[in-house]
């Protein structure tokens, strides 16, 4: 089972006095000599993570364990991952914010093969940006032609309406319309990048991996993006996890269920070897 070998967090709640402990168990130290409350993984009914706090409801018992109460990102990224694969395992609920990288419960324990390809990068934010524009465009290019047309029809009916169409006036009306409906193409294209963008940092704001060191693996048994300090070599998601992918000039984007899943940029790799990554991925999903 993936990620099953990870050190225990331990969460130091100095104004209630209270220590946690997130492991093979979560439990629970209070003050003095009171005994531990211990909760195995299938006695949690849900657990939750965002991107001020962790919690976890044990048995009725709700615990949230702040950001700061886990001393250190890596630690509160090994504790997600230890969270994850016992959701996996109990199938309690989770919820969770918006990701670049794939949940940990997707990953199973794999060995990843001869062929196997190895980066790590931090995911670099114009980069991405640029990606979730490139998204965008696919999407958006008939739409604004669309809208130019329409607008550059109804600015020349509403001329026509008011002046009425004549010889002398036609050839002024019709680059008047065209005009008009460029301009209003063009603006609806500024907004939706700028909406791209806060897409984009919206999400890496909420994600704790957004700004980490990641390992990128690409193998004929699957693939990983996951955060390095979490990382262990054998573990992979599997190819029929995804269902396509797009590439861009800087980026592999993987997609499950019509939405992007897991980034993988070329930068991560040897230029020299950005080939044969390509060709693994394009072998196990279809491009679009």
């Amino acid at each position: 089972m993936a990620f099953c070998d990870l050190k225990p967090v331990c969460v130091n709640d100095e104004n209630k006095g209270f220590t946690y402990i997130i492991g093979s168990v979560f439990a629970i130290y209070g003050i003095g000599s009171e005994p531990p409350a211990v909760y195995t993984w299938d006695m949690v009914r849900s657990a939750s993570v965002s991107r001020k706090e962790v919690t976890i409801d044990a048995f009725g018992r709700k615990v949230t364990m702040t950001k700061k109460m886990f001393g250190s990102d890596d630690a509160l990224l090994r504790a997600i991952a230890i969270i994850e694969y016992h959701q996996k395992e109990h199938n309690f609920a989770y919820q969770h914010d918006l990701r670049l990288f794939p949940l940990k419960s997707a990953y199973n324990e794999v060995t990843p093969g001869k062929e196997t390809y190895i980066g790590e990068d931090v995911l670099d934010e114009g980069d991405t940006a640029a990606a979730f524009i490139m998204l965008l465009n696919y999407k958006l290019i008939k739409l604004l032609w669309i809208v130019g047309i329409l607008i550059a029809l109804g600015v020349f009916c509403a001329l026509h309406f008011i002046f009425g169409v004549t010889r002398s006036n036609v050839l002024y009306f019709i680059p008047i319309a065209a005009a008009s409906g460029a301009i209003i193409a063009v603006l609806v294209y500024l907004i939706t990048q700028a909406v791209a963008r806060a897409h984009f940092k919206a999400i890496a704001d909420a994600d704790h991996a957004a700004r980490k060191s990641i390992t990128f693996v690409v193998s004929r048994s699957g693939f990983a993006a996951c955060e390095s300090c979490v990382y262990e070599s054998r573990d992979l998601v599997p190819w029929d996890e995804m269902d396509y992918f797009i590439e861009s000039d800087k980026m592999f984007i993987l997609y499950k269920n019509n939405a992007p899943a897991a980034f993988i940029p070329k930068r991560a790799f040897d230029k020299k070897l950005v080939g044969g990554v390509a060709d693994i991925i394009a072998l196990n999903l279809e491009q679009r």
